[in-house]
């Protein structure tokens, strides 16, 4: 009996070590997304991979496979041994399947479907981006493929922290969740963010087509053009020139779509403005008709109205270099596949929406309209399996993002179909909002131009500008003839010392908050924020913190201008223990310490001297 017990261990082992001969699966599009596919695979052991491949499903049976094929390229990257085939001369619109036999195994059967050949289609794509160190919520999002089956995913970038050889093995043994129950794979296009540390991170794991990263996918027979571009380059460079002219080569395609990492106008404070990709990319938007642009970076969600780029600062509905116009681009983002969240304070006047959770967006392309949805993926496990047949439904338990009440959002296409233009955003504005401390009451003033008729305006409070407190709604004047009001309110709740923030939305008869601004204010009382000193002789603060189970937490460092200068997670274990945060890069001064773990935020501050 022991000597059976020792063979099936044996067995099981063998089996084991068998599956592990190669893993981390991925397939991209890096041409002719119809009849041509790459699969690349990390090869553990084993030697003369070879891919057999078929119209049908032969399991590991790899001598039944009809077609065969090499690694194209291979090359030593990221701690792995990457292999890509690169199959042409396909079938459209065809289910593959496939397994790598090499020396030593056969890996288990997986499938492809090449995408259609016919304009008339319609495609499902999932985009998003910004993975780099939240596993769970990475690992969701990545369900969240397997589940919705789209025809492709654009992810515009930041897939790891700090472009390492563990993290990328990490993430691609995480992006196996996006491989369906039946070995469906999903392909891959995929762009640079700034915690890639070169192009080339991007051209090794993922095989694309140009060493600069910035490339252009036709899809459908000219369904749909789909631009990846590269902000970590030049906006005003050779990318520039190549984009101008393949907009212009490309005006037959029903659909222009860009993904690429920065925002140009991002959606948090957290993030500085990309001016000049609004210059030199802006104007290209709106000559060549860019109806769609998905971007990253913010770790937030946000959809805009379509906007065009302009200098002119006297244009109705002016905000940061952008109007509305009913021809121009839509932009969504930013970012919240696997990324710490940041707040989503920094609405504009073309804003749509904006909030801050985990979350990719889900598009349904056809040549009348494009359909835009937000999936939260916090529910990843609990959402059902779509099929080829059904991939254009809604999966139990989906969780989408409502914007105006409804659960997606519709461009049009003006070129296929008469264009409904969208009702356009109230220009009303709330400007001069004051906060003052006065006899342990905060006394609130601000003024309202252009005012519509039935607006009320919601009072909110914070303390860390993530969670806030509704405190009062009260109902407006109403329009006037000078085209201003002025609004006072005093709140009376009980303060700590410290900084406090305000925020008043202007909500109109529908119960839409289209107009938000903010101000701070710091109170005096029984509770200052603690202070921690430092010496930059030591070159280390020791960050005291206490947890009641083992979890990550962030030390994030602020300079008096809320730039970041430092950033780490730790991994903890339960109780008492201290942090070291390295000090020696800093200058001499006041810092804002935010210490976030378990949905808590701690804020301490920081006196760095000689």
């Amino acid at each position: 009996m022991k000597s059976y017990l020792i063979i099936i261990f044996l067995v099981v082992v063998y089996v084991v070590d068998l599956s592990a001969l190669t893993a981390r699966y991925r397939c991209m599009i890096r041409d002719e997304p119809a009849t041509t596919l790459t699969i690349g695979w990390d090869q553990i052991s084993g030697t003369n991979p070879i891919l057999c491949y078929s119209t049908t499903n032969y399991g590991q049976n790899y001598t039944q496979y009809n077609y065969q094929a090499y690694p194209k390229r291979t090359i030593h990257a990221k701690g792995m041994h990457n292999h890509f085939v690169r199959l042409t001369r396909l079938r459209p619109n065809t289910v593959y399947y496939f397994v790598i036999k090499d020396s030593d195994a056969t890996s288990r059967c997986f499938s492809f479907k090449t995408l259609p050949d016919e304009h008339q289609t319609r495609l499902s794509v999932i985009g998003g981006g910004d993975s780099r160190n939240h596993k769970i919520a990475r690992q969701n999002a990545n369900k969240i493929v397997a589940r919705c089956r789209p025809h492709f995913v654009l992810f515009a970038g930041d897939m790891t922290g700090g472009d390492t050889n563990r993290e990328w093995e990490e993430w691609l043994n995480d992006w196996q969740l996006t491989i369906g129950v039946d070995g469906r794979m999903t392909p891959i296009v995929a762009a640079r963010g700034n915690h890639e540390r070169s192009d080339a991170s991007i051209v090794d794991i993922f095989d694309v087509s140009h060493n600069g990263v910035y490339y252009g996918l036709t899809f459908a027979r000219g369904l749909l053009r789909v631009y990846t571009l590269n902000s970590m380059q030049s906006s005003n460079s050779n990318q520039l020139t190549w984009l101008g002219d393949d907009l212009k080569n490309n005006q037959h395609v029903a659909w222009r779509m860009a993904q690429y990492h920065h925002p140009m106008r991002p959606h948090t404070r957290r993030k500085y403005e990309q001016e000049y990709m609004r210059v030199n990319w802006g104007p290209l938007f709106y000559k060549y008709n860019v109806q769609l642009a998905l971007e990253c970076d913010s770790h937030i969600s946000k959809i805009t109205w379509p906007i065009r780029s302009t200098n002119n600062k006297n244009e109705v509905g002016y905000d940061e270099g952008f109007v509305q116009d009913p021809k121009g681009t839509v932009f969504v983002g930013e970012g919240g596949w696997g990324a710490p969240l940041r707040v989503a304070d920094d609405s504009k006047r073309w804003t749509r929406a904006m909030g801050s959770f985990n979350q990719v967006k889900w598009f349904f392309v056809d040549l009348n309209k494009i359909e835009i949805r937000t999936i939260k993926t916090e529910n990843a496990s609990q959402v059902g399996f779509l099929s080829d047949n059904s991939r254009f439904y809604m999966p139990e338990n989906i969780d989408l993002w409502e914007i105006d009440a409804a659960k997606h959002i519709t461009i049009f296409n003006k070129k296929t179909t008469e264009f409904v233009p969208e009702k356009p955003q109230v220009l009303m504005e709330i400007t001069s909002v004051s906060a003052q401390f006065l006899n342990d009451n905060v006394y609130l003033q601000w003024k309202s131009i252009f005012e519509v008729s039935r607006v009320k305006f919601k009072i909110q409070v914070s303390t860390n500008k993530i969670f806030w407190k509704t405190i009062d709604i009260i109902s407006g004047q109403g329009p006037s003839a000078s085209k201003q009001q002025v609004y006072k309110y005093i709140d009376k709740s009980e303060k700590r010392g410290g900084k406090y923030y305000y925020r008043i939305a202007a909500i109109d008869k529908t119960g839409k908050e289209y107009v938000k601004e903010f101000v701070e204010i710091r109170t005096l009382g029984r509770q200052e924020m603690e202070t921690i000193l430092g010496s930059k002789h030591s070159g280390q603060l020791e960050i005291p913190v206490e947890v009641s189970a083992p979890t990550k937490v962030v030390l994030e460092l602020f300079d008096i201008k809320r730039r970041q200068v430092y950033m780490k997670e730790f991994d903890t274990v339960i109780g008492y223990q201290k942090l070291p945060m390295n000090i020696l890069h800093l200058s001499e001064g006041y810092y804002l310490l935010e210490i976030s773990y378990d949905g808590k935020l701690i804020k301490k501050s920081i006196k760095i001297s000689s």
